[in-house]
């Protein structure tokens, strides 16, 4: 399994530098050497770098040293000197380490577009383009198996005026995941909370979906953050319960708003947290080959 995982991996990285090239070879030729930087260009930019002020810049030409200082700069990690981006200070990333750094990064995002993809990259590295990008999440299979529909529903926004002012839970069901494989898996339900304003979410495992469960992770989440003004839900049993509504005497300035039945659109915020906390989570066990 481990052999087939690891070829697989090695035709992918081929395909990303085949198709790399052959961007790069469609671009003009003026931005064609200076789109990436390999290995070689990189160790000559470093040897231009080191140069000492007044020496012969042979066997360089006199433009390429020029374009090297006004690009570039020398920073020390580790008593290594490192070769970054004079704009942005930030090392960088040869064109033979692309694939791999891109890798790590993505994962990292839990296989997020190529907005938060870029965000992460260009938080540690400079002069990774963005075709680069573009083109290892088209052949990202977690990502391209696992691609959800976007359906535009129109609906009247919800404004929220501050941190907690607005508190909007639900559960999501493991137990009809088509890649649930083990039958005795402890926690088959997740409670989503997320903050409308703020969008800070939480999620809570869960062995069943039984109302003193989910009363007993809202307890956990209100004495450490504080009650919200208003708790927003659907007309599950589970939050309409005595034990949920019991919350009220213990808090007595909180609020229940209920969504309209069979109306997931009333509560639009949460089921989009709910997706994406479902693709990341299917995501990572796609990688790493696991059913709980």
């Amino acid at each position: 399994m481990e052999l087939d995982s690891s070829v697989v991996q090695d035709n992918n990285e081929k395909t990303f530098y085949e198709k790399v090239d052959n961007y790069i070879d469609s671009l003009s030729e003026n931005f064609r050497e200076k789109s990436v930087i390999k290995q070689q260009v990189y160790n000559d930019i470093l040897k231009c770098l080191l140069l000492p002020k007044g020496t012969s810049t042979h066997p360089y030409s006199s433009t390429f040293v020029y374009w090297a200082k006004q690009k570039f700069i020398l920073i020390k990690i580790a008593g290594i000197d490192i070769v970054a981006c004079a704009k942005s200070k930030k090392p960088v990333c040869v064109y033979e380490a692309f694939y791999n750094v891109i890798t790590e990064a993505h994962v990292n995002v839990s296989h997020g577009g190529r907005e938060k993809t870029s965000f992460e990259l260009n938080s540690q590295y400079s002069w990774i383009s963005r075709f680069c990008i573009d083109i290892f999440l088209r052949q990202c299979i977690p990502c391209q198996t696992r691609k959800p529909i976007k359906q535009h529903i129109t609906s009247k926004p919800i404004i929220s005026l501050g941190v907690m002012t607005r508190l909007q839970i639900d559960l999501i069901d493991l137990r009809t995941r088509h890649d649930k494989i083990s039958s005795d898996l402890a926690y088959c339900w997740i409670l989503n909370c997320i903050d409308h304003f703020s969008k800070f979410s939480w999620a809570f495992p869960l062995k069943n979906k039984s109302a003193n469960e989910v009363a007993s992770k809202l307890h956990e989440l209100f004495f450490l953050f504080g009650p919200p003004r208003l708790l927003h839900s659907d007309n599950g049993r589970e939050f309409v319960s005595s034990v949920i509504t019991e919350l009220k005497i213990i808090f007595p300035d909180l609020r229940f708003i209920r969504g309209r039945p069979r109306h997931p659109q009333s509560q639009e915020c949460i089921e989009r947290a709910n997706g994406v906390l479902c693709d990341a989570l299917s995501k990572w066990m796609s990688t790493n080959n696991s059913s709980s």
